[in-house]
C-alpha cells in the first residue's frame, strides 16, 4: 500500500481512535478505493460480455469464469486480511479466519519471479485463452475497413 493511498480519518472521528485504529482506517480505505476501481471495470466488462454473447454465443463468457473465480479468491483474501489487521476484530474471529486461511493458498503477496506463483500462472493462462479466442474475431479484415 502506498502512503498517498491511505487517507486519515476525519478529525472528529480520529480524536476517539487509537493510533492502531487510525492506521487501520487508512489501510482499509485504501483497499476499498482500489477494489472500487476493480468493480467499476468489472461492471464495464460485464456489459461487454453481454454484447459478445449476443454476437458470438456464450463461449467467451465461460472463458471469463476462470478469471472471475480468481477475482473472488482475491476479494476473499483481502477481506480476511482486513479483518485480521482490524484492531476491533475479536480474537475468536481472527482465529477462525486464520483456520480458514490455513487451507487456502497465499495470494496476497506475489513472489515477483519471472514464472510467477500458481495464482499468477492460472490468471495468465486464463487471459491467454481469452486472447486466443478473441484475436481471430477482432483481426482486421483487409479491404472491408471493418474489424
Amino acid at each position: 500500500m502506498w502512503a498517498h493511498e491511505m487517507p486519515n480519518p476525519p478529525k472528529d472521528e480520529s480524536q476517539n481512535m487509537s493510533l492502531e485504529q487510525v492506521g487501520f482506517y487508512g489501510r482499509s480505505k485504501a483497499y476499498q478505493a482500489r477494489w472500487d476501481k476493480v468493480q467499476t471495470e468489472r461492471t464495464n466488462l460485464y456489459a461487454d460480455l453481454l454484447e459478445a454473447e449476443a454476437i458470438w454465443g456464450d463461449e467467451l463468457k465461460k472463458m471469463f469464469k476462470v478469471l472471475f473465480e480468481l477475482e473472488h479468491e482475491l476479494l476473499t483474501s483481502i477481506r480476511h486480511h482486513i479483518d485480521l489487521i482490524n484492531p476491533d476484530t475479536d480474537e475468536r474471529s481472527k482465529e477462525a479466519i486464520r483456520n480458514i486461511n490455513s487451507t487456502r493458498r497465499e495470494i496476497m503477496y506475489d513472489d515477483l519471479s519471472d514464472e510467477g506463483d500458481e495464482y499468477r500462472k492460472t490468471f495468465k493462462a486464463g487471459v491467454e485463452d481469452i486472447e486466443k479466442y478473441l484475436k481471430p474475431k477482432l483481426s482486421h479484415n483487409e479491404g472491408s475497413g471493418r474489424y
